[in-house]
């Protein structure tokens, strides 16, 4: 049977087609999906950015809490690589001269920032990820730092003189005034606001502009500066948010290289509970957050879209498998007095059946095979294709002056590339039981009558 069956495929050149059909339909969708794989990557990055693996907000208590207290309680754990504190405080920006309206601020020289104190050491090791703080200064295209061991050193900089601070490259970009040496000036709400009656006695202070950062993420690029975290004259705890305010706000963690999200949640739960500090979350606030969970809306979009895109490169595939149904809806028609004949000498309607069956399942499988191979070289030698195009047709995939990409991003992934391709093959097994029922149902002596 099986051999019957790989001539009814291989001697008519229509069926041959359809298996080629099969094997373009899951190219493509492999390829696409290759392809939107490497895009999400890249944009899982971006959106990550100064993120470490896990971020850390103390839960709110009486106390002003302290960076000391929790260094202590996290230092010796084990899933825990490094740690870093920020100090986040939210002002807004204008360059002296500048239109200041506080009531109308869309219609003022004012932007609303973030500043965000770091330690520069401590800041490198918990963001040693592609993307990170040190890349962030190495890829700065505006006005790059000379010296990445203190960015926020500048020239003629002295021990009385105002702390130096980073912008990203977009905002330095989007607001001409703002460049290297010129004075920024912050105004901010103090750390507690005053009773009912009171005055409000914003906090001013002023920066000097050191050097920029290459911000991967939009966002987080338009409006976040960097300044020392503490030091006298120097630091944003001394300078802007008061000394009566706590020294941070969150500490960024990075995990050991193997060990889950989850346990290192797990772990730095019972090293707080051990130290005994206030347990993030719940009624007090404060949160212990992955970076994906931070991210989560943003991620969520583009793996939908991702999802999306699939769905309706899939039917690609349905369609190509299609072409089996007609294929050997032909077959049948055609090899009517062939089964008949079989029918005569002893196949049974199932035998029959389980024939036909084979002869799609066959053709499925084969398309499925080349469509699987042929997607995995091509894109394991993308940057050949890339080359060939561009050489003999002058074609670019995402042309750099239209693209922030640079070449064509692929991530192939085996696992989902697999599920596919065994999806593509169990439609084309599913497009073949019409056929097969159809030679099943069929009368011997009706086939044998048949001219």
């Amino acid at each position: 049977m099986a051999r019957l069956a790989l001539a009814y495929l291989i001697r008519r050149p229509v069926q041959i087609l359809a298996v080629f059909g099969v094997a373009i339909g899951l190219l493509a969708l492999l390829v696409v999906l290759s392809v939107m794989n490497g895009l999400i990557e890249q944009d899982r990055l971006a959106v990550r950015g100064p993120l470490s693996d896990m971020l850390l907000i103390p839960a709110v208590t009486e106390e002003v809490p302290e960076y000391e207290d929790y260094r202590s309680a996290l230092a010796d754990v084990p899933e825990v690589a490094a740690m870093s504190p920020h100090l986040v405080a939210y002002a807004l920006l204008s360059m002296p001269y500048g239109d200041l309206r506080l009531q109308s601020t869309l219609n003022s020289d004012s932007n609303a920032i973030q500043i965000v104190g770091i330690d520069i050491e401590a800041e490198k090791l918990v963001t040693r990820h592609e993307g990170g703080f040190e890349d962030s200064l190495k890829n700065s295209l505006k006005a790059p730092v000379s010296d990445l061991q203190n960015p926020f050193a500048y020239e003629g900089e002295t021990s009385r003189s105002r702390a130096g601070a980073l912008v990203s490259d977009r905002l330095m970009r989007a607001d001409p005034s703002i460049r290297r040496g010129a004075q920024i000036e912050l105004f901010a709400l103090p750390y507690k606001l005053p009773v009912m009656g009171e005055t409000l006695r914003p906090t001013n202070g002023r920066l000097i502009v050191a050097g920029t950062y290459a911000g991967s993420d939009y966002e987080m690029s338009m409006d976040r500066v960097y300044m020392p975290r503490t030091g006298v004259r120097k630091g944003l705890h001394d300078t802007l948010v008061g000394i009566a305010a706590p020294d941070f706000t969150e500490v960024l963690i990075r995990l050991q290289d193997g060990v889950s999200f989850e346990q290192g949640r797990s772990a730095i739960l019972a090293a707080l509970k051990k130290a005994q500090l206030p347990e993030p979350g719940g009624a007090k606030g404060g949160a212990l957050q992955t970076w994906e969970e931070r991210r989560a809306l943003f991620l969520g979009a583009i793996n939908n879209e991702r999802r999306v895109t699939t769905l309706v490169m899939f039917f690609i595939v349905v369609v190509a498998a299609f072409g089996i149904f007609a294929t050997l809806s032909a077959l049948v028609r055609e090899k009517i007095r062939d089964l008949g004949v079989l029918a005569a000498l002893g196949f049974s309607p199932l035998r029959r059946a389980i024939l036909l069956l084979s002869v799609g399942s066959l053709g499925s499988l084969l398309g499925a095979m080349l469509g699987y191979g042929a997607a995995y070289a091509l894109v394991k030698n993308h940057l050949a294709v890339e080359r060939f195009l561009l050489e003999k047709f002058n074609f670019e995939v995402f042309r750099s002056d239209l693209y922030i990409i640079d070449g064509l991003p692929v991530l192939w992934d085996h696992q989902m590339s697999l599920f596919l391709t065994v999806c593509a093959f169990l439609v084309g097994v599913l497009f073949t039981l019409g056929p097969a029922i159809r030679a099943a149902n069929l009368s011997p002596i009706e086939a044998l009558r048949y001219e």
